[in-house]
């Protein structure tokens, strides 16, 4: 349930995969639940992270990105 008390620990399990590729990709992270900002050199690597991130979420991990809620700052 969105906003539940379980709601941070169901995406810690879901998104564990997700933090072990940022980790081998050697990114810095910092993720709560299902918040997460990955810090890059420049505005260019960010948009091909996030293109690959989000490819990977969607697709090995079968979770959906809301792009409207997602950018590069």
């Amino acid at each position: 349930p969105q906003g539940g008390p379980l709601s941070p620990l169901l995406a810690n399990i879901l998104l564990d995969d997700l933090d072990k590729e940022l980790s081998g990709r050697g990114l810095r992270f910092v993720r709560y639940a299902d918040d997460c900002n990955i810090f890059v050199a420049s505005r260019r690597a960010g948009e091909r992270v996030m293109e690959s991130v989000s490819r990977f979420v969607e697709g090995k991990l079968k979770l959906k990105v809301n792009r409207e809620k997602s950018a590069v700052d």
